[in-house]
C-alpha cells in the first residue's frame, strides 16, 4: 500500500515542500490562505520536527475563540 504522507517522508522534506504541505493543508481545513504572522509558527514547527499536518492544525485550533491566548504550541 502507498501513502501519501508517511513519517520518513515528513522529516525528509526541505523547507519549501514543508511550506506547501502546510499552506495545502491548512486552505483544505480552514477554507482560508495563512497570514504573513503564521510563517514564524511554520519555521518553529519545522524546527521541532512538526508534520505539516499538525502544524496546520495547530495553526487552525490557535485561531479558535474558545481556546485560551496561552500559544499554538498547546495545540500540538
Amino acid at each position: 500500500m502507498t501513502r501519501l504522507s508517511t513519517t520518513e517522508h515528513d522529516f525528509n522534506m526541505s523547507w519549501d515542500e514543508y511550506v506547501i504541505a502546510v499552506e495545502d493543508s491548512y486552505l483544505i481545513e480552514a477554507e482560508a490562505d495563512l497570514t504573513d504572522e503564521q510563517y514564524a509558527d511554520i519555521s518553529t514547527a519545522f524546527d521541532i520536527g512538526m508534520t505539516p499536518f499538525g502544524c496546520a492544525n495547530a495553526l487552525i485550533e490557535s485561531r479558535s475563540p474558545n481556546r485560551p491566548a496561552t500559544g499554538w504550541r498547546m495545540a500540538a
